[in-house]
């Protein structure tokens, strides 16, 4: 009991200490502590060979595409080719459809096979260009990025490359594309739910007076430049993202190399197809060095709280929890549902939630008699609700990005990326037991 205590203090010190503000790595540290003295664990242990070796993996794991992605968004912002991109876009839907534009545009990326977090670094130049020139409050700017990447592609859509979408696959002998009426039914439901929901806050946020403030130190080019002829050709704009794409497809069709390195390799041909044709209008050693940089920084505050998530899964309360919810003497569905979710909000992670249920009641839900597309299907969707955490890492990495505070929006994220796929997990399991795959 007093090992779940300190999870759960653990869990409120952290999202206390973001909202305030502090940095990562510290936030990391005191939960990693509390955690430990909780639950009776060496603290030397548990801090080298738990917390150092989540962070370190991660760290090693994602320092190309951290780097790369951060250089890729850095590039494509001073250059003025986001502005030219998010203008040319604005003019095509209208100048009510901010939300729209950077919801579809993640939805492309995502869909692409682009990961959660080098669509933050892509796509936040074209978003704040928007959110600029509509005045919309920056409150709103990391829930728009977000959303679509974080459930609709990561859960939801059949065929989506994600990893969510790929980890039940090997428990059921299903293939991406399973549960296609479920996934598109509330793929649907979320997209749509979500474009109201963000639009209705953006009227509710002018009738307060909120106006766009840009983060200090922030130098953004104003959407007129486009109009202006500040920006490059339109056609040179989308150049980079088109490089990226084919290459990012190309390469993984054509070739054996991992799929983390192929998007590493397009995206450095992207980020010098961008410096070849910006090189009038960029400070290229400036903006690959600062790219760099806060990419990296980026990438030390992501890996402290998987180091923290690491010391949380290597707890002895940790593990009677997840074995108490796998093993629950319920509906199938049901303790997916739940299990699924609560581990996923103890790590923040919606990948970790997925994979210790399915390892340890995969084979049973196999051979439950249900449909395995269908349960591919739920669970997928499942694991997408309260995985966004303030601790999450793709929110920690917008938020830096965006260099904007929890305080202020993590409340649109967790309506946006928690409370409304959880309701989708809800309506899949209803569809599932009507028969409906």
């Amino acid at each position: 009991m007093l090992g779940v205590l300190g999870l759960i203090l653990a869990i409120v010190c952290v999202i206390a200490l973001i909202w305030k503000n502090w940095h990562m790595a510290i936030v990391s540290l005191a939960g990693a502590l509390i955690v430990i003295l909780f639950n009776g664990m060496d603290p030397v242990t548990a801090l080298s060979e738990s917390f150092m070796s989540g962070m370190t993996s991660f760290a090693g794991s994602w320092f190309l595409l951290f780097m790369l992605g951060a250089i890729f968004g850095k590039v494509m912002g001073d250059s003025g080719a986001s502005v030219g991109i998010a203008n040319r876009m604005l003019k095509l839907l209208g100048e009510k459809s901010v939300v729209l534009v950077i919801m579809i545009t993640g939805l492309i990326l995502s869909y692409g096979g682009i990961g959660t977090f080098i669509i933050a670094f892509s796509l936040y130049p074209i978003a704040v260009a928007l959110f600029q020139k509509a005045d919309i409050s920056k409150k709103l700017i990391v829930a728009t990025i977000m959303v679509c990447p974080v459930t609709v592609c990561m859960a939801m859509l059949p065929g989506s490359p994600s990893t969510q979408n790929l980890i039940p696959t090997t428990y059921f002998g299903t293939t991406a594309y399973a549960g296609p009426v479920i996934g598109i039914i509330c793929s649907v439901i979320m997209f749509i739910s979500a474009y109201l929901y963000l639009n209705w806050q953006i009227r509710r946020s002018k009738a307060r007076g909120e106006h766009f403030e840009a983060s200090p130190g922030e130098d953004i080019m104003d959407l007129s430049a486009a109009d202006e002829g500040k920006t490059p050709p339109i056609g040179a704009c989308f150049a980079p993202i088109v490089v990226l794409l084919v290459l990012m497809f190309g390469i993984q069709f054509t070739t054996e190399i991992p799929s983390t390195y192929a998007v590493a390799l397009a995206m450095t041909c992207a980020i010098i197809v961008g410096c070849i044709l910006y090189r009038d209008k960029l400070d290229i050693k400036e903006a690959v060095s600062g790219g760099a940089g806060g990419g990296l920084g980026s990438l030390i505050a992501t890996s402290s709280i998987m180091g923290f998530g690491s010391v949380v899964s290597a707890s002895p309360a940790y593990e009677n929890i997840a074995n108490a919810l796998v093993n629950m003497e319920a509906n199938p569905l049901i303790t997916a549902l739940i299990a699924i979710n609560v581990i996923a909000a103890i790590t923040g992670s919606s990948a970790g939630g997925l994979n210790i249920f399915l390892g340890s009641m995969g084979e049973y839900l196999a051979s439950s008699g249900l449909n395995l597309s269908m349960l591919h299907r739920v669970v997928c969707i499942a694991s997408s609700g309260f995985d966004a955490m303030p601790h999450a890492s793709g929110m920690v990495v917008c938020n830096q990005i965006a260099k904007t505070s929890q305080r202020d929006t993590y409340i649109h994220v967790f309506i946006t990326c928690a409370i409304m796929p959880f309701c989708c997990a809800i309506l899949a399991c209803i569809l599932g037991t009507m028969g409906i795959v």
